[in-house]
């Protein structure tokens, strides 16, 4: 766990999935803002001393969570003071907000893309316009900006994310891809695919 002070009212904590399984929390504890998640949040505020920095009382959390392509989970956790009406709000009163800028997912088999495919069949996915490539005997499914951008988009990306071998948030990926890969299926690639 890494812990790295910002400013006076915010503070970012860094961890690997790693840690976030020893500590039997997943992404889609997360993801659904339940209470394994509160606890995670709380733990860390704990862990990481920040209840002897931060005077919380008369304060609001808000928490911004999300992960990178480098197996690590941020949590940016912000002190907001003077809100109106503070009294409606308790002192361990969690919001938090989702960022994904992650839009091109590997896998290593056919197999491994048409197993999230059942899974998203089932869980009635958000795919938005995505592509089909394959490139050195791989498949990359690449997203559009608006479709990783959608809020719902979010339970699409905790479950791939367990079914890709890897996902990545650099241009210089989706180039890569774009030039060398061969083009399968362009713009409902997953659309398609949950139909076989």
């Amino acid at each position: 766990m890494k812990i790295e002070k910002i400013d006076n009212n915010k503070v970012k904590i860094t961890l690997s999935f790693e840690e976030l399984e020893l500590r039997n929390i997943t992404l889609a504890d997360i993801e659904k803002n339940n209470a394994a998640a509160k606890r995670l949040f709380t733990s860390l505020i704990e862990e990481s001393n920040l209840d002897e920095d931060f005077e919380f009382e008369n304060s609001q959390l808000f928490i911004e969570a999300c992960s990178d392509n480098s197996n690590t989970f941020i949590l940016t956790i912000t002190k907001i003071e003077d809100l109106p009406d503070i009294n409606k709000y308790s002192k361990s009163y969690h919001k938090v907000q989702y960022r994904i800028d992650s839009q091109l997912y590997e896998f290593l088999s056919l197999d491994m893309l048409l197993d999230f495919c059942n899974i998203a069949k089932s869980e009635n996915l958000f795919f938005g316009k995505n592509t089909l490539y394959k490139y050195k005997n791989k498949y990359f499914l690449l997203f559009s900006d608006s479709a990783i951008k959608n809020k719902k988009f979010i339970k699409t990306y905790v479950i791939i994310s367990e079914y890709c071998s890897r996902y990545f948030s650099d241009n210089l990926y989706y180039t890569i891809i774009k030039e060398k890969g061969e083009k399968i299926v362009s713009n409902r690639a997953l659309q398609s695919l949950i139909k076989i």
